[in-house]
């Protein structure tokens, strides 16, 4: 009997890009109906890590790309998302996500950070709103704070930006399908860049498991641009 093979999926994102937040359920649709398992994995990326300057949240760039794009695909996929006031750094949100999946509680701080800036506005580059959202999702919040003190997964997301950066990470979301279920014959990666439909995540899927050769779907936000 053939065993079924695993597959890993690699998904870089950042928690303000409103692109990875229209992404999401397309993702859960692909998971839940993957027809074989499926390793996930979130890496960081950010979008305007220190020292890159910070973009205005009702300047014209972004609220062009709300006007054009972000809110027509909301309207599409049913998510009622708003222009956040702010437009903070997303490190200590990374920090605050990655110290959550050491207590179990990654799925819900993850979702919930993205809610929290994207439906309510909340300032997630704001530690006390950091606390909150985190305590709101049952992860103790003494434990946390003294995570980010000592900054724990600065290594952490480093690499993970580095690893971007290795695969040409240009645009987010950005997910990568590798075969890892047999390491003697290793298949190249297939990658879906940008906001795409399921049925362009199954046919990265498809393409993988027939040993095809790497694609690409679209990106949707460059890293930085301004």
């Amino acid at each position: 009997m053939v065993p079924m093979p695993i597959v890993r999926m690699d998904c870089w994102a950042d928690y303000v890009c409103p692109f990875c937040y229209l992404q999401m359920d397309t993702l859960d649709r692909f998971i839940e109906e993957s027809r074989v398992p499926l390793e996930v994995e979130w890496h960081a990326f950010e979008l305007r890590p220190d020292p890159i300057a910070l973009i205005e949240p009702d300047g014209e760039y972004i609220t062009s790309i709300w006007l054009k794009a972000v809110y027509p695909l909301a309207a599409e996929r049913n998510l009622k998302m708003k222009l956040p006031p702010s437009a903070p750094r997303s490190r200590l949100a990374f920090e605050t996500a990655f110290f959550s999946r050491t207590a179990g509680r990654f799925d819900s701080v993850h979702r919930a950070l993205f809610k929290a800036y994207f439906e309510h506005g909340r300032d997630i580059g704001n530690k006390d709103v950091l606390l909150d959202i985190a305590n709101e999702c049952g992860v103790d919040q003494t434990a946390l704070a003294a995570s980010l003190a000592e900054q724990r997964f600065k290594t952490v997301i480093e690499d993970d930006e580095a690893a971007a950066g290795r695969l040409g990470v240009t645009g987010l979301p950005f997910v990568m399908l590798t075969s890892a279920s047999d390491t003697a014959r290793p298949q190249p990666p297939v990658v879906v860049r940008g906001v795409a439909p399921i049925e362009h995540m199954t046919a990265a899927l498809d393409r993988l498991l027939a040993g095809g050769p790497a694609g690409g779907v679209r990106t949707s936000l460059k890293k930085r641009a301004t």
